[in-house]
């Protein structure tokens, strides 16, 4: 049993539900709708005592295939007053003990089947890192919590561990997840999504998310309501800022460490929007997130990694900064 967070006639709603095998596959079924407020079926009888609705309780225990009462607390848990929480919190967790999971031979079997998106949605959000090449080899049981749940149980899961994410991590995310650096070469595709060309991640990402909504859902024609939250995390975001053009300039230099270079020049802001081709009139209006769009243009052209004008590429950092500097004592 689960709760899931669905949209209805334009407003949310929580309906309890439970996965069922049917044949090789799990479906869903609808037990109950909660409406928005699942704490409405809460009861306190006093003191820091709560317990779910008997009547609920007993729809449910009619209803389900498999009802268990402990589970179905659990699962309001979070809707139980702050303050009993914090008092009786301490004591839910007392007597629990960590249990050994271990896996049989079918449930190893079924794990290796799992959808590689589904493994790769697990993996970034237990150890958040969009290089993911040991992925092949994590162990089996990372993706025991996957198995015996219907599609739709599966992504509310997932749904449930996004929100958990960062603003900015969102983009990052969605590109590891739907395999995105496996159309470009090199290094940077696995760690510096932004410095590749945007047009063509763009263009990858809506092949993957189209092919992943015809395998997991079976649609062509549109979008399962499912699928479109990754549209807006990936479009609606930036890539997070811990991996910035400027980081393969300084790693450029520390690889070569031993050559004495002399201290950078300062740049005119002339000469600035010269390398960057903005006029004066233009640069009165030009955004940092704008000059930024160009830098890494500029960046991914000229880095020594990829056949440029070491000189070139240091020149083109320092006007970067002598612009950003203008502009902020606008």
């Amino acid at each position: 049993m689960y709760m899931a967070l669905v949209k209805i006639k334009k407003k949310f709603t929580y309906i309890l539900r439970e996965s069922i095998p049917s044949g090789k596959k799990w479906v869903h079924c609808d037990l109950f709708d909660l409406g928005p407020s699942p704490g409405a079926w809460i009861n306190y009888p006093g003191g820091n005592a709560w317990y779910v609705d008997e009547n609920l309780e007993a729809i449910l225990a009619k209803g389900s295939q498999n009802f268990n009462p402990d589970a179905l607390e659990e699962l309001f848990w979070p809707w139980v007053r702050p303050g009993i929480r914090q008092a009786v919190e301490f004591f839910r967790n007392r007597d629990r003990s960590p249990e050994k999971t271990r896996l049989t031979k079918a449930q190893k079997d079924l794990i290796v089947r799992l959808t590689p998106f589904d493994k790769r949605r697990a993996h970034f959000l237990k150890f958040g890192n969009m290089d993911q090449g040991p992925l092949p080899n994590m162990p089996a049981v990372l993706f025991k919590e996957l198995l015996e749940k219907s599609r739709d149980e599966i992504e509310q899961g997932f749904m449930a561990q996004e929100k958990n994410l960062g603003a900015q991590e969102l983009k990052s995310y969605v590109y590891t997840v739907f395999d995105l650096h496996s159309f470009f070469q090199g290094f940077m595709a696995k760690l510096m999504p932004h410095a590749l060309d945007q047009n063509k991640v763009e263009t990858f990402f809506l092949k993957e998310i189209c092919r992943v909504n015809k395998h997991l859902f079976g649609l062509t024609s549109h979008l399962d309501g499912y699928m479109i939250r990754y549209v807006i995390m990936f479009f609606d975001n930036t890539y997070a800022d811990t991996l910035l053009l400027e980081e393969m300039e300084r790693a450029f230099r520390f690889r070569r460490r031993s050559y004495n270079q002399p201290p950078p020049k300062n740049v005119s802001v002339p000469r600035a929007r010269n390398l960057f081709k903005i006029t004066k009139e233009e640069f009165k209006k030009l955004t940092k997130r704008k000059l930024t769009q160009i830098y890494r243009k500029l960046a991914r052209e000229h880095h020594p990694d990829r056949g440029g004008s070491h000189d070139k590429f240091v020149e083109i950092n320092n006007a970067y900064q002598a612009l950003l500097e203008k502009i902020g004592h606008r």
